[in-house]
């Protein structure tokens, strides 16, 4: 059994495109660097990224060009004839998306975590008690 899941991590390409198809769902889609290889053997290759539904609806209006982001998906590759030579493009559908800033002043969920295991760890010390010998 094969698993198809991609993680990745860059600076976005450009901001991020919200549309909708017929049906009304939204698509949003963005590019991000994914480096390969060192000094004068590094290669970069695009990978146009794709979130859809409401996630979308809810992402897009925060990327922007030069965002760092990690994204996670099934990966594919879409190919099309071009002037009769075939063209492909390295693909991927998000399913998870982590952006490194605030999103219309929210802390990020990460942020929330920490934060939480921060005062969730205050709170532990004070309740120990004093009287153990150890």
């Amino acid at each position: 059994m094969a698993i198809n899941t991609m993680t990745a991590t860059g600076n976005v390409g450009q901001d991020a495109e919200l549309r909708y198809l017929q049906n009304g769902t939204a698509v949003s889609e963005f590019s991000l660097p994914v480096k390969a290889g060192y000094g004068d053997n590094q290669k970069t290759a695009w990978i146009k990224c794709v979130i859809w539904g409401k996630v979308a609806e809810i992402f897009a209006p925060n990327i922007k060009k030069g965002d760092l982001v990690a994204v996670s998906g099934e990966f594919y590759v879409e190919e099309w004839e071009k002037n009769g030579v075939t063209v492909t493009k390295p693909c991927l559908r998000v399913n998870q998306i982590q952006p490194t800033k605030k999103l219309d002043g929210q802390v990020q969920p990460s942020q929330q975590q920490s934060q939480q295991q921060n005062n969730s760890q205050s709170t532990q010390e004070t309740d120990f008690d004093d009287n153990i010998p150890f």
